[in-house]
């Protein structure tokens, strides 16, 4: 069952959209597919190929309200170009920021990519808890059934 929120309820999905998000996510271009593997990693929640309204975006921090689209060349199209702009035009007038990605950007420079997207959820979501910085502690062994290795 798909765990929806405030910001993509069922009633704001369009009959499909579910259906259509779950077939992407199936098939991710090499960019998303590189890219999600470093953004399941943050600490605060990203969707992939989420269903917003009538819409499925590339990726989503719903708690943030920031939308992530990565574009590959079909996205300097004309008329693809425009559906783009109608698109993060609603987005927009929803409250969400939208921040374009082309995928040769993701492919040749992921860490900066990642920063920029980890600073847009910080300047949304200023009390995010801040990742650890030093390694963690090991388990002491001794007196704990180990006391022999």
């Amino acid at each position: 069952m798909v765990d929806f929120d405030r910001f993509a309820g069922p009633d704001r999905i369009k009959p499909g959209g579910a259906d259509r998000a779950r077939r992407l996510r199936a098939s991710p271009t090499y960019a998303e597919a590189k890219l999600w593997e470093r953004l399941r990693l943050l600490t605060i929640r990203i969707r992939r190929q989420a269903p917003i309204s009538g819409y499925v975006v590339d990726f989503a921090c719903l708690r943030a309200k920031l939308v992530i689209e990565v574009d590959g060349g079909v996205h300097e199209r004309a008329d693809v170009a425009l559906r783009d702009l109608e698109r993060d035009t609603w987005l927009k007038s929803e409250g969400f920021r939208v921040i374009r990605i082309p995928n040769a950007r993701v492919e040749s420079d992921l860490d900066a990519v990642v920063t920029e997207i980890e600073a847009a959820i910080r300047a949304s979501v200023p009390n995010l808890k801040q990742p650890a910085t030093t390694p963690s502690q090991p388990f002491p062994l001794e007196g704990k059934g180990f006391s022999d290795l």
